[in-house]
């Protein structure tokens, strides 16, 4: 075993807690391993220089215990380059930022576009991003350790992105969803059931609502508040839970389907209306938030 070799073996197995003595036995054929991980991750940078015993200290986190055939296999499930590039940008390093700006930054700057049309917020955002990926906040690290090189880099950046782009809008606000929810139903002139409701009942469907959504899961009443308060388009909440925008359509039709079914039983409940007279109105309902969503999508 090189002596290269040699130092990367003892500093992976320094980092694994217990492991060394049963990887005693295989310990050249891991150095040999661990070299040619650094070099694969190493190759898409060629103007990066993270020292190699640095980058096997990293990588080993995100490696499983085991013997060299484990870990020969975990290796070739991981993004080793991607890895590369969030190591040398954690550590600092000014080649790796440099790459990172050129390549991520105008990915980024889109996926933020999906959520805020207006583009108002985007500056601030990436700038957020940076702080939370490289810095970290108080009390936490930088963010970029939490990549795990399983799935590619841009596409888990993304995923931050857009969260951040949401959270930035959210902090604008402080109206609970329920009201909003309401503020963006425009009712027509010449509608007179809901203009009703909305005039002499208004406490009633806000009740029904806030309770139908409090019925919600977490995650159900923050999609619906993503898509139609945040105006997060389907690409964009596809890129933060990681699925296909036809699975986030499915996800939001059943969610809407729920919260208006549950709506509809405590207006006719406390209302004593008709079931005909509260369909009326939820599909109204429904057509303004469709309205409502489409004028977010063309703001600029």
């Amino acid at each position: 075993m090189t002596a290269p070799s040699c130092r990367l073996t003892e500093v992976f197995l320094a980092q694994e807690s217990g492991q060394g003595a049963a990887r005693h036995e295989g310990q050249d054929a891991l150095g040999g391993l661990l070299e040619r991980a650094v070099a694969s991750a190493r190759a898409p940078w060629p103007e990066i220089d993270v020292p190699a015993e640095a980058f096997v200290r990293w990588l080993s986190t995100r490696l499983p215990a085991g013997d060299v055939e484990t870990l020969e296999r975990a290796l070739g499930t991981l993004r080793l380059g991607d890895l590369y590039l969030a190591c040398a940008c954690e550590r600092g390093d000014r080649a790796a930022l440099a790459a990172f700006e050129r390549s991520y930054i105008p990915d980024l700057a889109a996926a933020i576009q999906q959520v805020d049309r207006s583009g108002s917020h985007a500056d601030d955002v990436l700038q957020v991003l940076r702080q939370k990926l490289f810095v970290g906040e108080p009390g936490t690290g930088p963010k970029i350790r939490e990549y795990g090189g399983r799935g590619e880099l841009r596409r888990w950046l993304r995923a931050v992105a857009v969260r951040a782009s949401i959270d930035a809008l959210r902090a604008a606000r402080e109206i609970p969803v329920e009201d909003e929810l309401l503020d963006a139903i425009e009712v027509p002139a010449d509608h007179p059931e809901l203009s009703h409701l909305k005039r002499t009942s208004l406490a009633e469907l806000k009740l029904a609502l806030r309770d139908a959504l409090g019925a919600l899961s977490a995650r159900e009443r923050t999609l619906l508040q993503q898509y139609y308060l945040d105006g997060a388009n389907l690409e964009a909440l596809a890129a933060l839970y990681r699925v296909s925008p036809s699975a986030v359509s499915r996800s939001l039709a059943k969610t809407r389907a729920t919260l208006m079914g549950r709506v509809r039983n405590a207006l006719m409940a406390r209302l004593r209306l008709s079931g005909r007279e509260v369909d009326n109105i939820l599909l109204l309902v429904q057509s303004q938030l469709e309205v409502s969503r489409s004028m977010l999508d063309g703001r600029s």
